[in-house]
């Protein structure tokens, strides 16, 4: 096994890839006490001068298979829940910069960390949850209507 350290949004980042956190993971569960957590970390060390600040592990593999598109899929072993977390807080970004009319990062948030521009609309989703999880991620990021506005 080999372990690195990267910024979360180093990791997000990755282009064509999806996160997808296997059948076998606990649904999300976080209430607004961990999230809130997490938050108040995030915002503590924007506001620090300090460069780095360990938020938990995100454990995966990877086993060489891609998909027809070419889209790398990292099964996440552990770190589902600060992982689905960090994304709910971009969607969040993306309303908000939405919101104010800063279009360069509304495009940016999207593109970047919540999904992989030119996969298939299949495989568009960064964060692939479980099944039952599936449905009401994409109620949360709004996906469809976002989508559909980026395209107009």
């Amino acid at each position: 096994m080999k372990a690195s350290e990267t910024k979360i949004t180093d990791f997000l980042a990755s282009n064509k890839t999806t996160f997808a956190i296997p059948v076998y993971q606990r649904n999300y569960n976080w209430t607004l006490k961990e999230c809130g957590q997490l938050l108040d970390d995030i915002k503590r060390i924007g506001a620090s001068t300090d460069n780095a600040h360990f938020i938990g592990s995100i454990v995966y593999v990877h086993d060489d298979v891609y998909s027809a598109t070419s889209v790398k899929e990292l099964t996440v072993i552990d770190g589902q829940q600060r992982l689905t977390t960090i994304t709910l807080i971009f969607s969040a970004l993306y309303c908000l910069t939405k919101s104010i009319n800063k279009l360069e990062l509304v495009d940016e948030i999207f593109e970047t960390y919540l999904t992989n521009k030119y996969a298939p609309e299949t495989e568009k989703l960064k964060l692939k949850p479980t099944e039952n999880n599936k449905e009401a991620l994409r109620f949360i990021l709004n996906y469809d209507l976002i989508n559909k506005e980026l395209k107009q």
